[in-house]
């Protein structure tokens, strides 16, 4: 199972690319598409909130912000946000940007690996936390590659984002390691980890961070948004209750 969401991880980004690369000049549906993504992943988010504290207790909602906080301490050392402006320096400015932006999110790939190992060993949340992990990737790929295209052929853009790409792959086999032994016996507070990561990428969509407009996401994208919450928790708590009965 890990192996295959491994495989899907690694496309998605690809696939995203590609999406990106063929609707250059549909850039203002970019944040449709990121709002119900958003949304998505904020059900599985919650799910697994309740799930956990049930089960384990309150201290895996402070392991939780606990990783909400670190990937927002990444994103915060390492990105930096488009100038309008035209000039030289402007570009030169927002290169660099992009760079450091690849490169956190890049170390961001490294926790969905570690995550999709988790994933692939619990039986109950597992499906779940691997849902969100794939599916926030599909947009960050698309965004990349359209900030990447700006002065760059699509070819050297792929190039550019390999370790994006490759880094669940990475991640997953640092988690294999980290996972035997002691700490195996702490997959719950872990789950709890990636849980929190994804709930950063909710803050990012619904901020309009995936999206061309200054405004942020469009009132459109927000009812997206709501629905693909609305239909991933309802889905995923329906069924966890199914597997709990059986």
């Amino acid at each position: 199972m890990l192996i295959f969401y491994l495989a899907i991880a690694v496309v998605t980004v690809l696939l995203g690319a590609g999406i990106a690369f063929v609707s250059q000049i549909q850039q203002k549906h970019f944040g449709n598409i990121f709002g119900l993504t958003a949304g998505a992943v904020l059900g599985v988010v919650l799910v697994m909130m309740i799930h956990l504290y049930t089960e384990v207790g309150y201290v895996t909602i402070l392991v939780m912000w606990g990783g909400f906080l670190l990937i927002s301490v990444i994103e915060h050392l390492t990105t930096h946000r488009r100038d309008e402006t035209e000039s030289n320096a402007d570009k030169k400015k927002f290169g660099w940007g992009v760079n450091l932006t690849v490169f956190g999110l890049s170390i961001h790939s490294l926790t969905d690996g570690l995550a999709l190992v988790i994933a692939a060993r619990e039986e109950v949340l597992g499906g779940a936390l691997a849902f969100g992990v794939l599916i926030h990737r599909l947009p960050v790929g698309t965004l990349m590659t359209v900030a990447l295209l700006r002065d760059q052929t699509f070819v050297k853009v792929l190039a550019r984002l390999t370790p994006l790409i490759i880094g669940p792959v990475v991640g997953a086999i640092l988690g294999e390691q980290l996972l035997r032994g002691t700490f195996a016996e702490l997959t719950e507070y872990l789950t709890a980890f990636a849980v929190g990561t994804l709930l950063h990428v909710v803050m990012d969509g619904f901020r309009g961070k995936y999206t061309f407009e200054k405004t942020g996401l469009s009132r459109f994208a927000k009812v997206l948004f709501v629905i693909g919450f609305a239909l991933t928790f309802c889905a995923l708590q329906y069924l966890l209750e199914g597997k709990h009965v059986h």
